[in-house]
């Protein structure tokens, strides 16, 4: 039974083996023994069964939780603070002087005016022998101080008003009070100066002095207060940047203003329109968006001058309302519609007219021009029954009729509507009367031409005197019969200059042509002979000189062909062909003078005075009739250069080299020469 017992409180522990049983040392107490292990082996058991448990997993998990529990313990007696006061819900006149103090430092910590306030009202009133009362003091002194600074932070910040009302409301026992009163004129002392600058700045802008508004607002760099030295000077400077935009938009629109014209007057009112209301020019533009409105109106009524009744109303249409012309407008419209109806002319038209625009009350802008039209037209209505009267008078078409016509037209008085239409008829009546009284003299003046007497019928017409209805027509016949009459008269002078220049005498014939004179009716036919004859005369005179000339330079004598040459005059036939032949000339005579040059050169020898000849003869232009020459002389002195080379190539390899590339990439022993240096450098 002993070696089955288990622990009852520790189920899980491994089993225990029992002690070994001791043998008996005698055989005779044996049954003592028995009995003695028996009830050894019961009160074993029943111990076993009190005792704690010995093992020391058992005891380690004791501990550690113990000392986990009294070290939670201890922490959470450490922590516990005890509770803050709520101080917004103390009732203050019982509450202690250091509750007080706490909760005024609390309040003043948040550094506001309001709470700094509030802070020195909790403690002020406190007594004067209240042992808090020196700390209480002296937390006054830096509140009252803070809220000094925080009345210049406000000021620096823009704010002036709130700066002001922070400052007044420090305590007046305070030190800091005495302050007060020099920092608020100090504030109020800079920010007047900044304003003063500002609007300064901001009336330079206005009258589009830049320069000025800049050199103004740098001044408040130097203020004293940041928000002038960076936010309004930042702003100053943005609207010195716009102004100068909206400045030259003003400018553009000014130019294109001047040009007139509706397209220019409608691009600037469009630029003043893009100038925004925040401008300091915004004012300006509107008022040349209405001085631009008041042009296109003025546009329209020159159109209706015109009696272009469309177009005069295209215009108004097109004009913007914030020109605030739309009364001008309106009174304008009705003007042109009723002026459109008055332009028919009838007296039924003129009355619907003067009806129309007797509706513009004497409270309208328009209604000046208004009466003054209504007066036109009602003048205009009685001229029309003259002006009608005077037409029946001449309908018969008797020189008396018309007389007495034109004399109840010209009743009509200047100014008046009608006194275009009346001088049209007047000036037609006119020349109906000048016209029979001038038709005879060109009727016998035609008369005496067709029987051949030019002389006489130009007479007869010359009778009809400038500025009368048949006036051109006569000068144009008078032009016929004296162009008519010279022919007759120097066409045989011609002919016979004409005979003269067949017959070989060019001097005879052009003495003859000259002698018709300037301005008649064959001068230009005779100039025409005369240039002609004399340039075949001159070609013969100069013909034979240039061919002598071609003859000298063919044998190639060129300073004496081009002296021959140069004996033709600038104003002669061949004078070009001559100054042609010259210049070929002296371009032969610098290759043949070059060509001699190289050959001198070329006969010394050497390798370098070869090269010098071959560089004068490449001087030869191409044109040049020598240049075949020189070709051939440069090719023939590069193989002499090349035979040089090879003579030194076996002695002196560097050398050889060295001449033959003196020889020219354009001559024929080139090739070859290459090829002989690449094997003259192999064996160096």
């Amino acid at each position: 039974m002993a070696e089955d017992y288990r622990a009852p409180d520790a189920p899980d522990r491994k089993r225990r083996r029992p002690k070994p049983a001791r043998p008996p040392r005698k055989a005779a107490s044996s049954a003592a023994s028995q009995a003695s292990a028996d009830l050894k082996v019961r009160d074993t058991a029943s111990t076993r069964r009190w005792r704690l448990p010995r093992s020391w997993l058992f005891w380690g998990g004791t501990a550690m939780v113990a000392f986990s529990s009294l070290g939670l313990l201890s922490a959470t007696a450490l922590l516990r603070l005890p509770s803050l006061p709520n101080c917004p819900a103390i009732f203050w006149p019982t509450a202690s002087a250091s509750l007080r103090l706490y909760c005024a430092q609390l309040a003043a910590d948040k550094r506001t005016p309001k709470d700094l306030l509030y802070a020195i009202s909790l403690v002020k009133d406190l007594p004067q022998d209240h042992p808090l009362r020196p700390e209480i003091d002296h937390n006054i002194e830096v509140w009252s101080n803070e809220m000094l600074e925080l009345g210049e932070a406000s000021f620096q910040a823009g704010d002036l008003k709130q700066a002001i009302e922070t400052a007044q409301k420090i305590p007046a026992d305070s030190s800091a009070h005495q302050l007060v009163d020099p920092k608020i004129e100090q504030w109020q002392a800079t920010w007047d100066k900044a304003e003063d600058i500002y609007k300064q700045a901001e009336t330079a802008l206005k009258d589009q002095d830049l320069r000025q508004a800049f050199r103004t607002a740098t001044q408040l760099l130097g203020i004293g207060n940041q928000y002038w030295e960076n936010t309004k000077y930042r702003e100053l400077n943005d609207l010195i940047t716009t102004t100068r935009l909206d400045s030259n938009k003003i400018d553009k629109a000014k130019g294109l203003s001047d040009q007139g014209g509706l397209t220019n007057l409608l691009a600037a009112i469009k630029l003043m329109e893009e100038i925004k209301p925040e401008s300091r020019l915004f004012s300006r533009a509107q008022e040349m968006i209405a001085r631009f409105g008041r042009d296109m109106l003025d546009l329209a009524d020159a159109a209706l001058d015109r009696r272009d009744y469309d177009q005069a109303l295209r215009i108004t249409s097109q004009i913007p309302s914030k020109a605030n012309l739309q009364a001008e407008i309106r009174d304008f419209n009705m003007i042109a519609e009723a002026q459109s109806q008055a332009w028919n002319g009838t007296v039924s038209d003129l009355e619907t007219a003067i009806v129309a625009v007797q509706r513009i009350n004497r409270d309208r802008p328009l209604y000046g021009k208004a009466q003054q039209l209504i007066s036109s037209w009602q003048a205009e209505i009685k001229d029309v029954t003259v002006l009608d009267r005077a037409k029946q008078i001449a309908q018969p078409g008797a020189e008396s009729d018309l007389t007495a016509a034109i004399a109840e037209a010209q009743r009509i008085p200047f100014g008046n509507p009608l006194r275009e239409q009346a001088e049209k008829s007047i000036q037609q009546w006119q020349r109906q009367i000048e016209t029979a009284a001038d038709q005879p003299y060109l009727d016998r003046a035609e008369q005496l031409a067709s029987s051949g007497d030019l002389q006489a019928a130009i007479g007869e017409a010359s009778r009809i005197s400038p500025g009368r209805a048949l006036y051109d027509q006569a000068g144009r016949r008078i032009d016929d019969w004296t162009s008519q009459m010279q022919r007759l008269q120097d066409q045989p002078q011609l002919d016979r200059a004409r005979q003269l220049a067949e017959g070989g005498d060019l001097n005879g014939a052009i003495q003859v042509a000259r002698q018709i004179g300037s301005g008649r009716a064959l001068t230009q036919v005779a100039r025409a002979d005369i240039d002609r004859w004399s340039d075949q005369l001159q070609q013969s005179q100069d013909q034979p000189r240039l061919e002598q000339a071609r003859q000298l330079a063919a044998q190639g004598n060129f300073q004496e062909a081009i002296r021959q040459a140069e004996l033709i005059p600038p104003d002669r036939q061949l004078y070009d062909q001559a100054q042609a032949e010259i210049q070929t000339w002296r371009s032969q005579t610098r290759g043949t003078d070059q060509l001699a040059q190289a050959y001198s050169a070329a006969q010394v020898g050497s390798p370098a005075m070869l090269s010098a000849a071959i560089e004068i003869a490449d001087q030869v232009g191409e044109n040049n009739p020598t240049r075949r020459e020189a070709n051939r002389m440069i090719d023939q002195w590069s193989y002499q250069i090349l035979q040089i080379a090879q003579s030194q190539a076996d002695s002196n390899p560097t050398d050889a080299i060295a001449i033959a590339n003196r020889i020219p990439a354009n001559s024929a022993a080139y090739a070859e020469a290459q090829r002989a240096i690449q094997a003259w450098q192999q064996r160096r």
